[in-house]
C-alpha cells in the first residue's frame, strides 16, 4: 500500500513533524513518499492508497501561498475514495487557529476522498503529546489500508 505524505513548512516546524511521521510510518512498514506540497501534483493523488496532507496556517486563517495551487487544483480532482488525513501547526494566538487544516480537510472531502482520521492541529512547536497524536493519525491511516 502506497502512502503520500505531502507538507509545507515556513519555519521548519512542519517539516520536522512530517519527517517524524514519515519515520514512524516507515518503521511500521509503510511504503511512503515524502514531498513538499509545492512539488505535489494534486491530479496524481488518486495513484496513492492514502494521502496525508500537512500544512501550517498562514497569518490569520489562510492557506499558505506555496500550497495555494495544490489546494485550488483539488477542486478539480476526483480522489476516487482515496483515504486521507490532514494535520498541521498554527498558533492559538490567531483568531482562526489551524483554519488551513480545516480548509484542506473540507477540500479533500469535496474531492471524493475518504477521511480516515480526525484532523490534528498543533499549537506552535510540537510536544510529546502532540507527537503521540501525530502517530495516532498515522496508525489510523495504516489501519484503514488493511
Amino acid at each position: 500500500m502506497k502512502i503520500l505524505l505531502t507538507y509545507t513548512s515556513l519555519t521548519g516546524r512542519n517539516e520536522e513533524i512530517a519527517k517524524h511521521l514519515a519515520d514512524y510510518l516507515k518503521d511500521k512498514g509503510a511504503d511512503l513518499d515524502l514531498e513538499q506540497i509545492v512539488d505535489t501534483d494534486a491530479f496524481g493523488l488518486s495513484d496513492y492508497d492514502a494521502v496525508i496532507v500537512e500544512t501550517y496556517t498562514y497569518h490569520d486563517g489562510e492557506v499558505p501561498d506555496e500550497a495555494q495551487d495544490f489546494y485550488e487544483d483539488l477542486a478539480d480532482v476526483d480522489l476516487k475514495r482515496t483515504k486521507f488525513a490532514v494535520l498541521g501547526s498554527s498558533s492559538k494566538t490567531h483568531l482562526h487557529f489551524g483554519r488551513a487544516v480545516d480548509y484542506f480537510t473540507m477540500q479533500l472531502n469535496s474531492s471524493n476522498g475518504e477521511q480516515v482520521a480526525d484532523s490534528v492541529k498543533i499549537d506552535r512547536d510540537p510536544d510529546e503529546d502532540d507527537y503521540k497524536r501525530v502517530e495516532a493519525l498515522g496508525d489510523y491511516v495504516l489501519e484503514s489500508l488493511k
